[in-house]
């Protein structure tokens, strides 16, 4: 190594060395360090992967076996564990309905998951408290209900509609007249959540605040929350749908109501959302037509061949082929008698896409 101290090298020679041998040293240090980052990693994981086939084999022993559930000796937790364990648990909880969610719960009284949830969410992260909240209402503990009821309003949204989730397990009653009305402002929350959220607490809780919540709403909002009336019961949103037919004018309102008709109990001023000024209010009536339309309803269809709007004399088109009191013939006949070419046109194309030429 003397050869490192010479001075008869150049000062750039001399500072290439150096480095050259800094490189060599560093790449060596990282070298080992990479491969011992793997081996603490693997045997971590392995380690991980052991904890986890224990607590499943216990967890599928408790969901077939009340008995298990209560009596069977349970694994050691260290802190490590904590957030596996309730994972886990939860996952298998999702998974499983009737009895063995008792069963799971009588089993997790016996471990130290409500603690370990209780302190992540007063004291973890905020993916620690979401992990914590789910948890708590799959445990359907009624301890945290106001807790929850204001979660449901925090500015996070993953942790907002957790808590809201949580509230429909501990108590559906008070979770569906509490955020059915949010819905509306908490327009962050995923509509597919939402969704399962409301089915969650079944039709029977939500019809009622629903039907309040949009009579209520402004146009605006009304439109939005139209898109979940599905779950209501089916009297509710015939009715809803009935009021806001006849009531309303905005054409964002009347799209989305049209959307819902049954035909149950008709369509109300039909003939006056079939000439509406917003062209795809008039296209909504026509496909409206072709699931419920009436004898007297082919006039009005008729007329709607003939529109500007292209998507206005397809949709009309559709629901005159689809219309089930005219047969083939009578279709044929409906063709020839007209004098536009574009609605000649229009119901050549709507016929031959169910088989008539």
């Amino acid at each position: 190594m003397d050869w490192l101290y010479r001075y008869d090298f150049d000062t750039l020679t001399l500072i290439a060395v150096w480095c050259l041998a800094g490189v060599l040293v560093t790449t060596v240090v990282l070298f080992f360090y990479a491969i011992g980052l793997r081996t603490a990693t693997l045997i971590r994981n392995r380690r991980r992967g052991a904890f986890i086939r224990r607590w499943r084999e216990v967890f599928a022993m408790a969901v077939i076996n009340h008995d298990a559930a209560a009596a069977l000796p349970l694994p050691v937790v260290h802190r490590h564990d904590e957030t596996d364990l309730l994972e886990e648990w939860n996952r298998v909880r999702s998974l499983v309905d009737g009895k063995a969610i008792d069963n799971l719960i009588v089993l997790a009284r016996r471990t130290a998951i409500r603690k370990i949830a209780v302190r992540k969410l007063h004291h973890g992260r905020l993916s620690s408290r979401i992990l914590a909240v789910h948890t708590l209402g799959h445990l359907r503990d009624e301890g945290f209900r106001d807790e929850f009821l204001e979660l449901v309003d925090h500015p996070h949204t993953v942790l907002s509609i957790t808590a809201a989730e949580a509230l429909i397990e501990i108590d559906p009653a008070l979770a569906g007249s509490t955020i059915v009305p949010m819905l509306a402002r908490r327009r962050d929350w995923p509509r597919d959540r939402v969704s399962v959220l409301l089915r969650r607490a079944g039709s029977e809780r939500i019809s009622e605040p629903v039907y309040r919540a949009i009579r209520s709403a402004t146009d605006a909002d009304k439109a939005y929350l139209l898109q979940f009336t599905r779950l209501v019961e089916p009297e509710v949103l015939d009715a809803l749908v009935s009021d806001l037919l006849r009531e309303n004018n905005d054409p964002a309102v009347l799209n989305a109501a049209l959307k819902l008709v049954n035909g149950f109990s008709g369509v109300p001023r039909i003939a006056a959302l079939l000439r509406h000024d917003v062209w795809f209010v008039r296209m909504q009536a026509a496909k409206v037509l072709g699931r419920v339309g009436q004898q007297e309803h082919l006039s009005l269809l008729l007329e709607l061949v003939s529109d500007p709007e292209w998507w206005v004399r397809y949709r009309a088109a559709q629901s005159i082929a689809s219309l089930p009191f005219l047969g083939p013939n009578r279709l044929r006949q409906i063709r020839a008698e007209q004098a536009d070419p574009y609605a000649s046109d229009i119901l050549g194309q709507a016929y031959a896409e169910v088989g008539i030429a």
